[in-house]
């Protein structure tokens, strides 16, 4: 953390120096930091800091990273599958954020296991050291166990106990983090059958097929006679690999023996559908909260193509029962949705004409002449909302119909199509007939040409941008 290092200034070159490694010299140095850490060997380095500034240059490799895996490394792989990088919104049960595993290690190491937990991470490390792998299982299932336990225990006595759930609160950090800790006691209590599970099946799982839901369906009987309360946590681990996640609503419809989501919506497995429904209403509040006009839709493209697969997945997925609440809740985000993505996109034709200007000239009717207004400076600022609207349309145009746009993007489609055919045809004209020729091609040009890219691709464009520079060379006379 920054408060290791007390000079501010050496803190910030550090950082600097350290978030612009190469990804390979990065993960050699937390590689070579972490096996420290094991050793017992860390005294005066500013281990924190350095993994918080490392770790985000080491994420951008692919595949299985190399080197020591410390004791806490070890204790987190029966819940990794759960883990995000960074909470949105509310807490979501089955989804537990990376920043809360220190304090909820810290809690166990110095609060709810003080005798028994230092010396549970000293044997694994040990263990760890000396490559003795079978001591080293046994050793983590115990350390697991007793936090499971712990942690259990805690979140229990926190409902009933206001002073001790203040306390716990403060030194998670917050109630949020103490529900992760629950989340994560769960998945630690089944550790050994997690990381089996997790062993046969695929590190991204592209398709639920039937091969990989007879395997976690195996698993979660079993685990479901033995340990009922924490049987639900095989299937949110299974989900956290799933490029498709609502395809897990397959395991609650095996299960429940069931299409219908008012049975399934009874029973615990409705926290499954509740995860993926808390996870498209949060997006939905979120692009809710953009000003339509002042902030841009663009950069939410992502996370409203996540919310559309949702919901479109979980039609494919269940029976959604007409007037049911899981129904109930996917048509009120849809209706959000289109009336705020409506909103947005009601200035785009304005915004065009600033961005593109053209005025009449000449008498009214027939005879009038559209002529494209170079007198002033193209709008930036305009011609950005045009562009970064454009652009969310086109990511999300795949899932128009199940975000209620459908017509409102057609509809854009067509004018902007009809308003560049006349502007394009009306630059070049304006262009012809100047008698002072701009000496490179006009920001209007440039402008046009990349939309005419974004719509017909770079053919289209490449044509017009030709276009434009023999218009430029033109005479008054030849035109």
């Amino acid at each position: 953390m920054l408060d290791e290092i007390s000079d501010a200034h050496k803190a910030s070159r550090l950082s600097s120096y350290l978030t612009s490694l190469p990804a390979g010299m990065a993960l050699k140095l937390l590689s070579g930091i972490e096996r420290a850490v094991v050793a017992g060997e860390e005294a005066g380095l500013p281990i924190e800091f350095i993994r918080q500034a490392v770790r985000p240059v080491a994420r951008s490799l692919e595949g299985s990273r190399p080197g020591y895996a410390t004791a806490q490394r070890r204790f987190c792989l029966p819940f990794e599958d759960l883990l995000v990088n960074q909470r949105r919104g509310r807490k979501i049960p089955g989804l537990v954020s990376r920043s809360s595993i220190t304090p909820i290690w810290e809690v166990l190491r110095c609060d709810l296991l003080p005798d028994t937990f230092p010396s549970l991470i000293e044997n694994v490390s040990r263990h760890i050291l000396k490559g003795d792998n079978e001591a080293l299982g046994a050793s983590l299932s115990v350390m697991r166990q007793s936090a499971a336990r712990a942690l259990l225990d805690a979140g229990r006595r926190a409902r009933s106990d206001p002073a001790f759930r203040e306390m716990i609160d403060k030194r998670l950090g917050g109630a949020d983090v103490r529900d992760d800790a629950v989340d994560i006691a769960h998945a630690l209590a089944i550790g050994d059958d997690i990381l089996s599970l997790s062993q046969k099946l695929p590190e991204e799982i592209e398709e639920f097929d039937e091969s990989c839901l007879r395997l976690v369906r195996e698993t979660y009987d079993r685990v479901y006679k033995e340990a009922p309360a924490h049987s639900l946590h095989i299937a949110l681990a299974v989900m956290g690999r799933m490029a498709q996640p609502w395809q897990i609503m397959r395991l609650a419809r095996s299960i429940a023996r069931q299409n219908s989501d008012l049975l399934i919506a009874r029973t615990d497995l409705a926290a499954l559908g509740e995860r993926l429904l808390i996870q498209s209403e949060d997006i939905c509040a979120q692009v809710c909260a953009l000003r339509p006009g002042v902030t841009s839709l663009e950069p939410m493209a992502e996370e409203v193509m996540q919310l559309a697969n949702i919901s479109k997945g979980f039609r494919e997925e269940i029976d959604l029962v007409r007037y049911g609440e899981w129904e109930k809740r996917v048509f009120a985000v849809r209706q959000k949705m289109s009336t705020v993505i409506g909103d947005h996109l009601a200035r785009f034709e304005r915004d065009l004409h600033g961005a593109l200007p053209l005025q009449q000239a000449g008498t009214f009717g027939k005879a009038g002449v559209t002529r494209a207004d170079l007198s002033k400076r193209m709008s930036l600022e305009k011609a950005e909302k045009v562009r970064a609207s454009f652009r969310f349309m086109l990511a999300t145009w795949a899932r128009a119909d199940v975000l209620g746009v459908s017509q409102i993007y057609r509809d854009l489609r067509h004018m902007l199509d009809a308003y560049l055919a006349l502007y394009t045809e009306a630059l070049l004209t304006e262009l012809r007939l100047a008698t002072s020729k701009p000496e490179m091609e006009p920001p209007a040009a440039a402008f046009a040409a990349e939309l005419l890219e974004l719509l017909e691709g770079e053919e289209a464009a490449a044509l017009f941008r030709r276009r434009v520079q023999v218009a430029l060379r033109e005479t008054v006379g030849a035109a």
